[in-house]
């Protein structure tokens, strides 16, 4: 099997949607590029128009391949530590007034568990490990998943798995639902596509459940030792923060407001930016909004432990991916 080398900070390659024109780019022309101060080098298309340029996958990748597809490791994020589960129920997590008025507002019984056949039938979503934390990051920033518990998965997929083929652009879908039997033939197991959120440029793929043999799993973010110099000077900084007493307003804006940062939500931030600053450019605006000021009293430790070892993830993926190795497979 094969385990591809790790590098969030990685070039990227984009095709232009007005001439098809290929590049490579880094971290800073893309930033540029958002901003509107750079545009394709060929045909001047900047960010703006229907056919901007985006990201597209590098005619070097080895996942064009089928093979190297069946015999590369893939990764996945999720908050379920059994997961893929075939026995899935869907309707597990609602209440019964909800269940109700799921029927009421149908008109029909069986409503529900069409609705919940169409739930199990979504396909799975495997990328690079790279493409599998930022997912993971983007969920706790962007979908207030801040506070749980998320478990990270190496997945083998079956040999004898029947691949779409070609590369073919992001499929589009509420929160990433999508059904294969609406893009492809019934027979097909596995679609490749761009990725152009998480780990850009790279290939991606949407499975049926089917198609996976075979997965490893442990919780993320990994444990920091308490004694990590910098998570106990975190921690120290915090437990005085919240002693002392919030800072007087020094701005009009900061005067117009009813709730002021309080001293503690300040150094908090003040941790998040330093940590981020040793992240990869494209990642650091992933990386705020992390602290439960009601759980410091509870816990004083766990918040600077949760962001290194978050930063972990990223900085060090050969600690992960060794202790992956240790875990055992499960046939799914």
């Amino acid at each position: 099997m094969i385990e591809r080398a790790v590098d969030f900070e990685r070039l990227r390659w984009m095709r232009c949607g007005t001439c098809s024109n290929e590049w490579h780019i880094n971290s800073e022309w893309l930033a540029l590029f958002e901003q509107g101060a750079e545009a394709c080098p060929n045909c001047g298309t900047d960010y703006e128009p229907l056919g901007r340029p985006d990201f597209w996958v590098s005619p070097d990748d080895p996942c064009h391949d089928d093979s190297a597809v069946g015999g590369s490791f893939w990764y996945h994020t999720s908050t379920h530590s059994n997961g893929p589960d075939r026995a899935f129920d869907p309707t597990a997590g609602l209440t019964t007034v909800t269940k109700r008025r799921f029927r009421s507002i149908s008109g029909d019984e069986s409503a529900l568990e069409r609705w919940a056949s169409r739930q199990r039938a979504k396909a799975l979503h495997l990328g690079t490990y790279e493409a599998a934390i930022e997912n993971m990051l983007r969920r706790m920033n962007d979908q207030d998943g801040v506070n749980d518990q998320f478990y990270l998965y190496r997945v083998r997929l079956r040999q004898d798995a029947i691949i779409e083929p070609g590369v073919h652009p992001e499929l589009s879908g509420t929160f990433g639902d999508v059904h294969l039997s609406e893009h492809c033939s019934p027979e097909i197991d596995i679609f490749r596509y761009v990725n152009t959120h998480e780990d850009p440029s790279s290939i991606s793929l949407a499975v049926r459940h089917e198609a996976i043999h075979a997965v490893q799993m442990i919780p993320i973010p990994l444990r920091v030792d308490a004694g990590d110099a910098w998570v106990s000077a975190a921690t120290s900084r915090l437990m005085e923060a919240a002693i002392r007493s919030a800072p007087e307003p020094k701005t009009d804006v900061e005067r117009m407001r009813r709730h002021q940062k309080s001293t503690l939500s300040i150094e908090a931030s003040s941790l998040e930016e330093e940590v981020a600053e040793r992240l990869p450019l494209g990642l650091r605006d992933r990386f705020d909004r992390y602290f439960d000021e009601s759980s410091l009293t509870a816990e004083p430790i766990a918040f600077p432990a949760k962001l290194a070892g978050l930063a972990m993830l990223v900085n060090n993926p050969l600690a992960v991916l060794e202790l992956l190795d240790t875990m055992p497979w499960r046939e799914v």
